[in-house]
């Protein structure tokens, strides 16, 4: 007699033995190529497919990296946050694009039928995967395939409004899958090390391409509309920026970094140096625009354009008066010798300048005037004067940021006193926002609230809540 309760088994190679024909895992019309020696087959699925057929429970297979063993290919683990970032991105984006998911199989589970030659070593063929194979395990594209299924088990039923219209996006969708026919446990994790550690895309480059959140699209509107920062802000190599600023008939002068652009038109805009994460930069950026767009009854992206210009007016305006920033305007120095001459050529000076400014309108005094009394402050990197060290030596230190935006010392090379960096910590450029605040609200009365705590607290120099603070350390 039979046991019903036990499990119920096929075993494939008696069925092939007994002439059974073995059914069909998978089965995509593919271009069939090369990765070196390694014979390839790239074919396309929808979205909804990755999300509910090629998944980890389904179709597809990973597993951790185990040191211990090596016959397993592993993948670094599943990291949680960052399945969400993915998430939040794909849910905005309108033309929604996965990159291709890179997964392996031993070739001896592959089965390709070539339709039409393309060349000695393509092909365009059709790839089936019986269901006596194995699950090609992945090698690059667990993040996003986890994601998609994610998305899809949140959005396949919803009657709201905006999960329908990414639903419709996402069903619109493919996404191309190329399966590498290799088994080699070794060979694979050397792929995925060599796939997952590739340059990534540099801080300044998503400044300007991506144009998903508030900071980077009102980032680049001050870009666009800046005299200080047309053709002088860097995101590519500079043999490519100055290739297409000739296409233009333009001249490339690379000065700042886009992403440090982005960041002092935000702290300009009224963050100040409240931006602790890049989260933090987002939400108050946002806050001012949704703000200004519901108190004026216009639409964000023209609340957007109009404080991008309040922004790039006032940094115009400071080009034309800031010493260094003023030689460039009149093209008597190019950006490189400003670099050389001037203290404020670092993303940190451009920070200070910027916050000053976010001081001058927070503290609702005229930002032309904290602009005039800026221009007055010591700008050159040569502007040093007699001092001491700690230990009562004679040195020459910064007439005004010395420890804040510079550190002078003795070049034993050409027998003279040079200023370098003080380095771009977030402490340096608040100490030195700090001085230069402290400073004009004595020298210029009319702007004494820049240094008010109201104002510091408005830009983040010091805490909203204002309290004893920590106890002291008993000795």
């Amino acid at each position: 007699m039979s046991d019903v309760s036990a499990p119920l088994t096929f075993d494939a190679d008696a069925l092939k033995r007994a002439g059974v024909p073995v059914g069909i895992k998978f089965e995509k019309l593919a271009l069939i190529g090369q990765a070196g020696d390694t014979k390839k087959a790239t074919f396309t699925v929808t979205f909804e497919e990755l999300a509910r057929i090629f998944t980890f429970d389904r179709l597809l297979t990973r597993h951790d990296y185990d040191i211990d063993d090596p016959n397993t290919p592993g993948n670094r683990d599943i990291i949680d946050n960052h399945v969400k970032r993915i998430l939040s991105g794909l849910r905005l984006m309108e033309n929604p694009h996965l990159g291709t998911v890179t997964v392996a199989l031993p070739a001896e589970h592959a089965k390709i039928k070539n339709i039409q030659k393309i060349s000695k070593y393509a092909a365009l063929g059709v790839l089936t995967v019986h269901t006596d194979a194995p699950n090609p395990v992945v090698l690059d594209g667990q993040h996003r395939i986890e994601t998609s299924h994610r998305l899809w088990n949140m959005i396949q039923d919803s009657t709201d409004e905006d999960d329908i219209a990414i639903r419709e996006r996402l069903e619109k969708t493919s996404v191309e899958v190329t399966l590498m026919l290799a088994s080699d446990a070794d060979a694979l994790s050397t792929i995925f090390v060599r796939m997952g550690s590739t340059r990534p895309i540099s801080a300044s480059l998503i400044a300007v391409m991506d144009k998903s959140n508030f900071q980077n699209r009102f980032g680049q509107y001050v870009m666009r509309h800046s005299d200080l920062f047309s053709d002088r802000t860097t995101y590519l190599s500079a043999t490519a920026q100055k290739r297409i600023s000739e296409r233009r008939g333009r001249t490339f002068d690379g000065l700042y970094p886009a992403a440090a652009v982005r960041s002092a038109a935000a702290s300009l805009a009224g963050v100040g140096v409240r931006d602790r994460t890049p989260d933090q930069r987002e939400g108050l950026i946002k806050q001012f625009i949704e703000a200004k767009a519901t108190k004026e009854r216009i639409s964000e992206a023209t609340a957007l354009s109009q404080l991008g210009d309040e922004v790039a007016a006032l940094l115009n305006y400071a080009y034309t008066v800031i010493p260094g920033w003023r030689e460039m305007s009149r093209k008597k120095i190019t950006a490189a010798e400003f670099k050389k001459e001037f203290v404020h050529s670092s993303a940190a000076g451009l920070h200070v300048i910027a916050n000053v400014i976010c001081a001058a309108r927070a503290a609702k005094v005229n930002a032309h005037l904290a602009i005039d009394a800026l221009a007055e402050l010591p700008w050159r990197s040569d502007a040093l004067r007699a001092g001491k060290s700690e230990t009562g030596e004679e040195i020459q230190v910064h007439e005004f940021f010395e420890g804040a935006l510079v550190s002078t010392s003795f070049d034993v090379k050409s027998g003279e006193w040079r200023t370098g960096t003080a380095g771009a910590t977030r402490s340096t450029y608040e100490t030195a926002i700090d001085k230069v605040l402290r400073h004009i609200s004595l020298t210029t009365p009319s702007l004494k609230p820049i240094a008010s705590e109201a104002t510091y607290k408005a830009i983040g120099l010091i805490g909203r809540q204002s309290g004893p603070g920590r106890p002291r350390k008993a000795a």
